[in-house]
């Protein structure tokens, strides 16, 4: 749910509470009197207004979604043969698109979401984590061409868009160059006698997992 649609929501639920509550209070309790006697005072009776008209509006919302919203699709219709029908399920579209993304073994999919109507028109939405660093732009398009490539072989074109997602990898991986080796050398003075040399090629692989967090809690 969506920042807006959140504010929205708890606005009408507030309104609608505070109107039942004045209401309410005029007809039952110990205070019906006084409470009936605030509806002649001017900024109290404005507030009661202005909450039933956010209920009232948003009450009318929710019947429009209940009556013209577009119902859940499971199955998308791909091609039509011989007068019969070819379909395919939103979860095996979900599940190619998976298998897509992990095929090479360096990311998963974390969450796959599709969004598609009966007759076509289908939308997938891969949320991808990588197991290590990776260059998202070079990662991204590759992936997306896979996606397109691969889904076309379930849904023919219905495919309408692929939009992908990267989280924060399971691990990070830096690679030194050799230039910041020299400079890493040049800084620190020459090594000692004996001593290894620094290689220019090693990898520094931080935990991004529950370990790190227990560190932090140390």
């Amino acid at each position: 749910m969506s920042g807006i649609k959140r504010l929205c929501m708890v606005v009408f639920v507030l309104a609608d509470a505070g109107a039942l509550a004045m209401l309410a209070l005029t007809w039952y309790g110990p205070w019906t009197l006084t409470a009936s006697a605030l509806l002649n005072v001017e900024a109290y009776a404005l507030a009661l207004l202005a909450c039933l008209a956010v209920s009232a509006f948003g009450l009318l919302v929710l019947l429009c979604r209940a009556l013209f919203a577009r119902r859940t699709v499971r199955t998308v219709e791909v091609a039509t043969v011989d007068g019969g029908v070819i379909s395919v399920t939103r979860d095996a579209i979900a599940a190619q698109a998976s298998h897509i993304v992990e095929a090479d073994g360096t990311c998963a999919a974390a969450r796959v979401r599709v969004d598609a109507k009966a007759r076509g028109h289908v939308r997938v939405h891969v949320r991808v984590l990588p197991h290590e660093t990776v260059d998202v732009v070079a990662k991204g398009a590759e992936l997306h061409a896979e996606l397109v490539d691969g889904l076309a072989a379930v849904c023919g074109d219905k495919v309408e868009d692929v939009s992908l997602e990267f989280v924060e990898p399971e691990s990070v991986t830096l690679t030194a160059t050799q230039d910041d080796g020299a400079d890493l050398a040049h800084s620190e003075g020459t090594p000692a006698e004996g001593a290894p040399a620094p290689d220019a090629t090693s990898e520094i692989t931080v935990s991004m997992g529950p370990a790190r967090d227990a560190e932090r809690e140390a």
